[in-house]
């Protein structure tokens, strides 16, 4: 292929692409910080004052008794008694999260899923708030700019090593060659990590659809949620002394009788790149007989743990969040630089 068709792939894909790789790059830099912003937006719920042990099957025994027929799961929960237990309710037609003191089981707080500022955020990355629809265009949009990206790289490839030791000088005199030494430095230097990105972000995206097509084509209906007649507490403190180096961190339970309860969480000594929900125990919901750990190593866990910076400390998250920046940076600054050269 000649380097004009490339350039011509290179620009196009670009400009298809260019107005959701500035939405989803703004959103992206956002999402980064998710449990952040979780935490500032449920800042009044996040802690209670509380100095007795954390009592989940207090908590849970409420929570089927006010909501029956939900598929329940615990999504955050520790030993620290004044972070509050949240619960995650979901049926076909509805989510909602409830917020329950660690020790008394009281309900400190439910609302509606829908009405969390960071979870339309986070379906506006994912879906444009527009369903299945929505969902096959960001895998789209994602495959696009994979291309946009590889046919970039071909068309600079020539000067790559020259912007990466700075010897191609950063032009400034004139608007147009601001922003075309703006755009050919961002897109050399945040090009690998804009490829890992869009990549991981583009696996996710084609996992929402195919999940998304199986749930149309299925019949929905509401779980039956049985009672427990097993301790979660006593589990997760025998978990704890069979399995050391495993740190649960997200418990889902049963939707029938005699299903099993599972409990995701990381291992001490595995990769930092991997989900903290891939590795798995199996719990026995009537004999409450814990299985052996599941560990799972698999792209699915990589490519999640990579994409939503799960293992991220500050200045890892703040590092990605520029990275995410940088799409949108590169999706303005394309799209002056084709307008310039059209007007001549």
């Amino acid at each position: 292929m000649s380097a004009k068709k490339v350039y011509q792939f290179h620009k196009w894909s670009g400009l298809v692409a260019g107005l959701f790789i500035l939405l989803m790059g703004v959103t992206g830099s956002i999402l980064v910080f998710h449990e952040e912003l979780e935490a500032f937006e449920y800042r009044k719920e996040w802690t209670v004052p509380n100095n007795q042990a954390v009592r989940i099957d207090r908590a849970l025994k409420i929570i089927i008794e006010k909501f029956p027929g939900w598929d329940i799961r615990l999504q955050r929960f520790s030993s620290n008694p004044t972070n509050t237990l949240i619960f995650q309710l979901r049926r076909p037609d509805a989510r909602l999260i409830i917020f329950v003191h660690p020790s008394d089981g009281n309900i400190i707080k439910v609302m509606d899923q829908e009405d969390s500022k960071v979870f339309w955020i986070l379906k506006l990355h994912y879906s444009l708030h527009s369903g299945i629809i929505g969902e096959s265009v960001i895998l789209l949009v994602g495959l696009t700019f994979i291309l946009s990206l590889i046919t970039g790289l071909i068309v600079y490839r020539k000067a790559l090593l020259d912007v990466l030791t700075f010897k191609t000088r950063f032009l400034k005199k004139r608007k147009r060659s601001l922003v075309s030494s703006l755009h050919r430095y961002v897109g050399v230097w945040a090009l690998v990590f804009n490829l890992l990105i869009a990549s991981t972000g583009t696996v996710i995206s084609y996992e929402i659809v195919k999940s998304g097509l199986k749930s149309e084509s299925a019949i929905t209906s509401s779980p039956d949620t049985p009672k427990l007649d097993i301790s979660v507490d006593q589990i997760l403190q025998e978990l704890h002394m069979k399995q050391p180096d495993f740190n649960p961190s997200y418990i889902r339970f049963p939707t029938l009788t005699g299903n099993p309860i599972i409990i995701a969480g990381k291992v001490t000594d595995e990769a930092i790149l991997y989900s903290k929900f891939y590795n798995t125990v199996s719990v026995n919901s009537i004999s409450g007989e814990v299985s052996a750990l599941q560990i799972t190593r698999s792209l699915s866990s990589l490519v999640r743990g990579i994409h939503f910076v799960e293992y991220g400390n500050l200045w890892i998250k703040l590092f990605f969040c520029l990275v995410a920046i940088s799409g949108p940076v590169l999706s303005i600054s394309g799209f002056l630089l084709w307008k310039w050269k059209k007007q001549g």
